[in-house]
């Protein structure tokens, strides 16, 4: 696990130890186990060890200028043979692809969260990623637990093109005045959403919900434009961008 500084690595390191303890408790896990899976995460600030690497996944900021410098570095790292894959939710894989020197070895892999409760993860192929690098991404996808499906290039990918009607349905209900603790409490009790609309988007981030909301509206004009601000809008000028600035729709 790379990182910028000490601070986030810890904070990397804290989440997992949170979630293995979680599941300790629970009896899902014994503390051999624990200790095992936290024994294997080895926080970096260096690229060390990325030379000996099968598969390199980038989650940074959903930037495409970021992320485009990160996944070039990052090449330089690894070895020829090596997959990268981007964790994006909405840039397209061929944007990203076009800063690697070796674009046959990449292709996104979206997860989603709650990342250790969520099975369902995406695997993008882009116009140039090779049979092989997709073929590898899914088997390791299987081999953590996940079901992989593949989909081709497009915004939104997959599972933002079904799932932006629903928060253009809870976007419309807080502009009729719903309180959005609610929608979150039937969505979560009576439709067996994992998180709510509003804890989502906390959770992934206020700024990246605008930017895929921005995505979405170009690549799908007809369906997905609004004529409105909406929450997202108003929280996003605001710079409230959820649990990561303690500051969202929950993270209040």
């Amino acid at each position: 696990m790379k990182d910028i500084n000490d601070k986030s690595l810890n904070l990397g390191m804290t989440e997992a130890a949170k979630l293995l303890n979680k599941q300790l408790e629970r009896g899902k896990i014994d503390g051999l186990k624990l200790a095992g899976v936290i024994s294997t995460i080895h926080p970096t600030l260096d690229y060390a060890g990325f030379d000996r690497v099968d598969v390199v996944v980038e989650a940074v900021v959903e930037n495409p200028k970021v992320k485009k410098a990160v996944l070039a570095e990052t090449e330089q790292k690894v070895r020829p043979e090596t997959v990268l894959a981007s964790n994006t939710s909405t840039i397209p894989i061929g944007e990203l692809a076009s800063a690697l020197e070796r674009p046959e070895n990449f292709c996104g892999m979206h997860f989603f969260n709650p990342v250790h409760r969520m099975p369902l993860v995406e695997i993008i192929r882009g116009e140039k990623s090779s049979d092989e690098t997709i073929a590898k991404v899914v088997a390791w996808a299987s081999k953590m637990g996940k079901t992989p499906i593949v989909v081709n290039d497009c915004p939104g990918f997959f599972v933002n093109r079904v799932l932006f009607p629903y928060f253009a349905g809870f976007s419309q209900l807080l502009r009729d005045g719903a309180d959005f603790r609610k929608v979150d409490k039937v969505m979560e009790k009576q439709f067996g959403w994992p998180m709510g609309p509003a804890y989502l988007l906390d959770v992934v981030g206020i700024d990246t919900a605008h930017h895929a909301q921005a995505v979405m509206a170009a690549g799908f004009p007809q369906r997905m434009q609004k004529e409105y601000r909406d929450a997202i809008d108003a929280l996003f000028d605001a710079s409230r961008f959820g649990q990561k600035k303690r500051s969202g729709l929950l993270a209040l």
